[in-house]
């Protein structure tokens, strides 16, 4: 059976206090903001995390984006096996502070404006990473930040400028935008190059119009590249042991994907270990259209054929090039308004049906169908929000089904981690565009009603 140890020794420092089991396993098992680690890493939620590795259902990962996942890499092992390894360590021993999104930039793949935390956001960060920094010190490996840009938070230098870890063979990772990684911001925290040091700088365009667009307008090129040769002057003094790049490929950045993998393959000015070719990913509640039009990976876009060609090149071969998942190709998703036209269509079957029934009874009828009175969808968009309010009125019980965060309400909204399989008779999946893994997840989480897409369940009362 496939394992993966992480929910047993690793904790992800996520944005407003929450501490997930890994940063590709979108579950909540504390808040550091109303909580010591300790409790959160002993709670029923951690647990309820590491039994989802155990039982087989890995029902809380994001398949898509986790690399291990991506690459198939997680170890196929018997119970035995299993059993020697899902020791759960005292504290957490592998730590990802990714616990704020201030960023410098506005990668465009990343988020659509600069980030500014909340009011009061900011002290009870400084409390918690006090609170956390013994922690720290006694972990092996600690990764920042990921989240934002380590280098513009005080919070996080200040935090760097009093780690003092205990174990001589403790690995730390930046990752970075480099536009801040210079030789007065290193001297703050150098004490940190007697460890296993790795950096990993993203520069997702060496092209200054396309680094600008990608950076949010920001033309921060020259200086990053400046940064990166400082950089690979401490990687050749092995006060950093690992130098890597990366570049998130998208529909402006494919085409130079060649020339960006044999600048820094074979560079005497840069000392680079690791080229990271990551594919693009939906964060930050990127819009579907944007996603739609960024994501090369998808056979539909328009722009697909001209990429294969580029994932043909020999360059992927070289020995430094580590491929996240860039030749995984997705499912072949249409342009977002392929889905308002089904919405469209259904309506005028709710409300123009054969029958002359109102649309409250037309669904009153598909839920007889069914024989279902508890319903819970998935779906954020509008036609998701009024179908629920017809479902509602029709005489339903129902709740919208989001991946976290509880809220009362007409229509409740009840996480991925709180879901339980009797909450439910049926499950309605309306926003299908972007909805699909519902159709694995529900079932791992034991649900064992139908789960039915919109069309499904309308068609349902025809078949």
């Amino acid at each position: 059976m496939k394992f993966c140890d992480r929910p047993f020794n690793y904790a992800y420092l996520a944005d407003k206090g929450e501490v997930w089991p890994c940063g590709w396993m979108h579950y909540v098992i504390g808040n550091l903001y109303e909580q010591d680690l300790d409790d959160i890493w002993h709670s029923e939620a951690a647990q309820a995390a590491r039994n989802s590795i155990l039982n087989g259902s890995f029902a809380f990962c994001r398949g898509i984006s986790c690399p291990f996942l991506e690459r198939n890499e997680l170890p196929d092992l018997s119970e035995e096996e299993i059993a020697k390894r899902a020791v759960v360590s005292p504290t957490p021993i592998n730590i990802n502070m990714a616990n704020d999104h201030i960023c410098n930039i506005a990668c465009t793949n990343c988020r659509k404006e600069i980030y500014c935390p909340e009011e009061g956001e900011r002290e009870k960060i400084d409390d918690a990473l006090k609170r956390f920094l013994p922690y720290a010190n006694q972990a092996k490996s600690l990764s920042m930040n990921g989240g934002g840009e380590f280098l513009a938070n005080p919070s996080f230098i200040k935090f760097l400028e009093k780690l003092q870890p205990i174990h001589q063979d403790f690995s730390l990772l930046f990752e970075t935008n480099g536009v801040l990684f210079d030789e007065s911001h290193w001297n703050r925290f150098s004490h940190l190059g007697d460890y296993n040091l790795s950096t990993t700088v993203t520069i997702n365009s060496i092209r200054r119009e396309t680094y600008r667009y990608l950076s949010g307008g920001f033309d921060h090129l020259e200086r990053v590249l400046n940064n990166l040769r400082f950089l690979s002057g401490l990687r050749r003094e092995n006060k950093i042991n690992k130098l890597s790049v990366t570049i998130v490929v998208q529909e402006c950045n494919f085409w130079e994907v060649p020339e960006y993998i044999r600048t820094f393959a074979h560079s005497d000015e840069f000392e680079i270990d690791s080229i990271i070719m990551k594919p693009l990913y939906k964060w930050w509640h990127m819009e579907e259209d944007t996603y739609w039009f960024k994501n090369i990976l998808n056979p539909l876009h328009p722009y697909h054929k001209e990429y294969l060609k580029v994932l043909a090149d020999d360059c992927w071969n070289d020995p430094k090039v580590y491929d996240w998942g860039c030749h995984n190709l997705r499912e072949p998703m249409p342009h977002p308004l392929s889905q308002e036209k089904i919405y469209n269509r259904l309506l005028l079957n709710i409300y123009q049906n054969d029958k002359g029934l109102s649309a409250v009874d037309y669904l009153k009828a598909c839920l007889e169908c069914t024989g279902s009175r508890r319903v819970g969808f998935y779906g954020k968009n509008e036609f998701s929000q009024m179908m629920g309010g017809l479902l509602r009125e029709a005489g339903a019980e129902v709740f919208q089904l989001t991946w976290t965060g509880d809220e009362e309400g007409e229509i409740p909204k009840i996480s991925k981690q709180s879901f339980r399989p009797e909450m439910a008779d049926l499950m309605l999946i309306i926003d299908f565009h972007k909805g699909g893994y519902w159709f694995k997840d529900l079932p791992a989480l034991g649900f064992k009603g139908p789960v039915l897409t919109i069309e499904e369940f309308l068609e349902e009362r025809n078949s």
